[in-house]
């Protein structure tokens, strides 16, 4: 995302040029993380929520990486509700257990939420029992259900690398029932692919391409555009075979099942690969 971050100067200073965050070999530059420090050590909120609104998770992460132990904190602390917690999946995961450690659990609670399911698993699976429930306590009960179901999967399962935030539909609906569906639901998955059709116990009976349900006419059964063949993953499937099935197969998304064929879940591309 941006590579080039305006560094304020402060107040009668002359205002600095365009700083770099990068050299050309793609390093952090050093005068760049000196800035931060100093505007963490200023308590300068909004020049440092303009940094890490302006920053990639990716690029965040190596920042935070770049910081000494304490600036980390701080600047979570300093940047709140701007901090995005998924960079926090970037670090290495010492890095990350010692700033969750650090951070108040409503602090936490309060990123967790901003979070899709699988980043918010990824963030809390490397916390012992006791700190994951300081923190799940926190969030509201929908949301807490999904994250401790997805941490009672095997350790690099799919059940562990899912989105639980999925479209489902069922079967006696037409496509221009699901198309409003979509439009009036406020919390859709941030990027999704197809949409599922399951039956009144949640068993998977298909999956349905956007593209598909678009070029449908409203009034036309959703049953009859569903790939009833649609490959699904077991939510017990290793990641590294799902990554197999994925490039086999050559797909993006892929419904995840439980043992009784219950939609549990989805994982893409660029879930399967984390």
């Amino acid at each position: 995302m941006a590579e080039n971050i305006d560094i304020a100067e402060p107040a009668g200073a002359a205002p600095q040029a365009r700083m770099s965050m990068r050299d050309e070999e793609g390093q952090l530059r050093g005068e760049f993380v000196a800035e931060i420090t100093r505007a963490i050590h200023a308590a300068d909120r909004p020049l440092l929520c303009e940094v890490v609104a302006e920053l990639h998770e990716a690029d965040l992460g190596d920042l935070i990486a770049a910081l000494e132990p304490d600036d980390r904190v701080t600047l979570v602390e300093i940047t709140g509700a701007d901090f995005d917690f998924s960079a926090l999946n970037e670090v290495d995961e010492t890095v990350r257990e010692e700033i969750l450690e650090e951070l108040e659990p409503e602090t936490v609670a309060e990123g967790v939420r901003e979070l899709e399911s699988d980043d918010a698993v990824e963030l809390l699976e490397s916390l012992d029992e006791e700190d994951q429930e300081e923190i799940l306590e926190k969030l509201p009960a929908a949301e807490r259900e999904d994250i401790e179901r997805s941490l009672l999967y095997p350790e690099n399962s799919a059940g562990r690398r899912m989105q639980t935030e999925f479209i489902a539909v069922p079967p006696d609906w037409n496509v221009g029932q699901a198309i409003d569906y979509m439009r009036d639901t406020p919390d859709l998955p941030e990027r999704f692919y197809e949409i599922y059709v399951v039956d009144a116990d949640r068993h998977l009976l298909g999956a349905m391409p956007l593209d598909v349900l678009l070029r449908a006419r409203r009034p036309v059964p959703v049953k009859d555009l569903i790939d009833e063949d649609r490959r699904r993953v077991s939510a017990l499937e290793d990641q590294e075979e799902v990554a197999r099935i994925f490039g086999k197969y050559n797909l993006v998304a892929a419904p995840v099942v439980d043992t009784t064929d219950r939609l549990v879940g989805v994982i893409t591309m660029t879930t399967s690969s984390t």
